[in-house]
């Protein structure tokens, strides 16, 4: 049966090559491409990135009035928001009646909308993928689990899931019942060698196998892949102690394509500067924020003609520094903890960066998982899921105070179950504190 097994795997591996080559072999041209180029330098002159400035503003009504611009910071900053407020006015005229390809993005921000992607861009997606998934041990043909919130706008067909090897698990209601039925298929089935899914998913899966006594002898998983998310050290450290196996963060968007990954043994992310040229804006404006601390990512991606876009403002807040030396500099992120929309203040009315209140709450390492609101400039609420018996709830109030204020009102509320927003990703923090 093993047998059978890897020869399954090989098949599609083989498989999917063949149609490359015969399509024109452009995956394994830009797999190739970002084997020789990621983590480098971010070159602000690049023939590639010079390509799409001049594709953009020739041929978009957007960035048409940038014709006469000298260099990239020349373009404005923008945000999902304006790009489905003049969605036309992105899409490329030279594509208008070509066939494209379609991602819905999450709309976990509310800003959902459907980006288009030129037939080169969308292989080097897959090129992206592919490269990424080798870097932690992962070969094309696998199979493995993909744990998420499961619709009907991003169900895999029949075949994708033939094709890819791919088992489908629904984090939609993650009950004991549910967490019971994925250890019986993990258990049962030895050919199922990765794991992957958002960060609150695999913590909650790694929180119950753990109680439950299960160890890495019982399982044949070899990697663990959080995507989307960045996973807390802790839940790391737990899922590794469950499995046995490598466990990596992967960063990416929908709109975008994969852009960073943790290295097999560490925490900080490296960069795909092969397909993005990436910037670092301060928190309350567009001017370059200094390596090492918070920022706003602002990314433009080289390779989407259809619907460029330039300086696109993730609105992630990130830590980016460098690591190595001359040509072999890395640009690596050493913090991903949040959103824009996730900054919070202290009851003096100054912002809290979303990395700190990840920093404070690292301490809790047996926590699954928690939920900080703040309410108005003093009050705030902090939902709590399997603390009860493990913490003190005056040690979590005197915790919150030291971060926002020792006149801060806090509440404590011991819950179930956090709910996920309906893209099936957590916000940790909340700010429903309107400044005037």
């Amino acid at each position: 049966m093993k047998i059978v097994k890897v020869y399954s795997e090989t098949v599609r591996r083989y498989g999917f090559w063949f149609v490359d080559a015969l399509t024109g072999g452009h995956v394994r041209k830009y797999l190739h491409d970002l084997k020789e180029k990621p983590g480098g330098e971010v070159d602000a002159s690049s023939n590639d990135l010079m390509n799409i400035l001049n594709h953009a503003v020739n041929t978009t009504a957007f960035y048409s009035e940038y014709k006469g611009y000298s260099n990239i910071m020349d373009f404005p900053v923008i945000k999902k928001s304006l790009v489905k407020e003049k969605y036309d006015q992105f899409i490329s005229s030279e594509y208008k009646n070509k066939k494209l390809y379609k991602v819905q993005t999450s709309g976990s921000t509310g800003e959902r909308f459907v980006m288009l992607l030129n037939k080169k861009k969308r292989k080097r997606v897959i090129a992206e993928l592919i490269y990424f998934l080798e870097q932690c041990g992962f070969k094309l043909g696998y199979r493995h689990v993909y744990a998420r919130v499961w619709f009907a706008g991003n169900k895999k067909t029949k075949l994708e899931l033939i094709a890819h090897n791919t088992i489908m698990f629904d984090c939609s209601f993650l009950s004991d019942e549910s967490m019971d039925m994925l250890y019986q298929m993990l258990h049962k089935d030895n050919s199922i060698k990765c794991l992957t899914g958002y960060a609150t998913f695999l913590a909650t899966i790694a929180s119950y196998f753990d109680k439950k006594g299960y160890t890495p002898d019982m399982f044949s998983i070899e990697i663990v892949i959080s995507g989307a998310e960045r996973l807390e050290p802790g839940a790391k450290t737990l899922l590794k102690k469950v499995f046995g196996c490598t466990v990596v963060s992967r960063y990416g968007n929908s709109e975008n394509g994969f852009l960073a990954q943790q290295p097999n043994d560490g925490d900080k992310f490296i960069l795909n500067t092969a397909h993005y040229f990436f910037e670092t804006l301060k928190l309350d404006s567009d001017d370059p924020a200094p390596f090492g601390e918070p920022a706003r990512l602002v990314l433009t991606d080289i390779y989407n003609y259809a619907m460029p876009l330039i300086r696109y403002d993730t609105e992630d807040i990130v830590i980016m520094e460098t690591s190595g030396e001359n040509s072999h500099r890395k640009y690596i992120l050493t913090e991903l903890s949040g959103r824009k929309a996730d900054i919070i203040y202290d009851t003096r009315g100054n912002q809290i960066s979303p990395h700190f209140v990840a920093l404070t709450f690292r301490c809790y390492d047996k926590l699954p998982q928690f939920q900080l609101i703040q309410n108005s400039l003093k009050q705030f609420t902090l939902k709590l899921e399997g603390a009860r018996g493990k913490y003190d709830d005056n040690d979590f109030k005197e915790t919150i105070r030291e971060l926002v204020g020792t006149d801060a009102i806090v509440e404590i509320e011991h819950v179930d179950k956090i709910p996920h927003l309906s893209s099936g990703k957590f916000r940790k923090i909340i700010c429903d504190y309107k400044v005037n």
